[in-house]
């Protein structure tokens, strides 16, 4: 079972951090997703790489059977602390421990940027039930909000390797397969209140600072404790809630 080095490093080593300080999903965006793909009793969802379980908690209540399929054992074993009803398996986009035709909807939050789509696509196509859809879902920093940009402006020289992951999912990959139709777009604003602390774990979960040596990423932290050290909390960090849908083809 392959995984990209510096997702793997970068997150098996900040579980603990990434759980604390990533934001969750806007609530009206998981509804719309729940609504859009039919997720509801009766009805199967897949997780994909679901990581802590940040949104697989919320797509319990929808009352479908939730499945979070994940590569790495540290975030694993969050989610099964914080999801203890959901079935959690090891597996990854590209080998995904499922039959043919076994879910009705799809959704993966943060990490469709990490998937080989030569391989991801045609496994979430068979897994899904004819009729089903994917939802792809990411929470993008707000970059008119002055926090946010200063932030953005102290972590870009350290995005290196990981830029080149970063892809217009829904345009560049998910929009150009035949396995998926038409991609609909929604988004969505949110804002997540921190402490400082709880702003310097969220700038260390990320994959490119978790995987940074232990020098030069306590140098960055220092720095960001530095810039807003002043700065009255809560600290309100802004995003947009970017929501990518398509059905399954065929």
């Amino acid at each position: 079972m392959r995984i990209n080095e510096t997702a793997a490093k970068g997150f098996s080593s900040a579980a603990d951090v990434y759980e604390r300080g990533r934001p969750g999903y806007a609530p009206e965006a998981v509804s719309w997703v729940c609504e859009r793909l039919g997720i509801k009793p009766g009805r199967t969802v897949l997780d994909l790489a679901a990581g802590t379980g940040k949104l697989t908690r919320d797509l319990v209540p929808s009352g479908a059977a939730v499945v979070a399929v994940e590569p790495l054992d540290e975030m694993r074993e969050h989610l099964e602390r914080v999801a203890p009803d959901v079935q959690a398996l090891s597996g990854t986009a590209e080998e995904i421990p499922l039959e043919d035709g076994s879910v009705d909807a799809v959704v993966c939050a943060q990490a469709f940027h990490w998937f080989d789509p030569a391989r991801a696509l045609p496994e979430i196509h068979r897994v899904l039930r004819t009729g089903g859809g994917i939802a792809l879902l990411y929470n993008s920093r707000d970059l008119d909000d002055s926090v946010q940009k200063t932030l953005d402006d102290l972590l870009d020289p350290y995005r290196g390797e990981v830029a080149r992951h970063w892809v217009k999912a829904h345009e560049d990959v998910l929009g150009k397969s035949d396995l998926f139709g038409p991609v609909e777009e929604r988004s969505w604003t949110s804002e997540q209140p921190v402490s400082l602390d709880g702003l310097l774990e969220m700038a260390a979960s990320r994959s490119y600072v978790a995987s940074l040596d232990d020098g030069p990423r306590a140098e960055l932290v220092a720095r960001i404790r530095a810039e807003f050290a002043d700065e009255p909390e809560p600290i309100v960090l802004r995003y947009q809630v970017d929501v990518y849908v398509a059905d399954r083809a065929g």
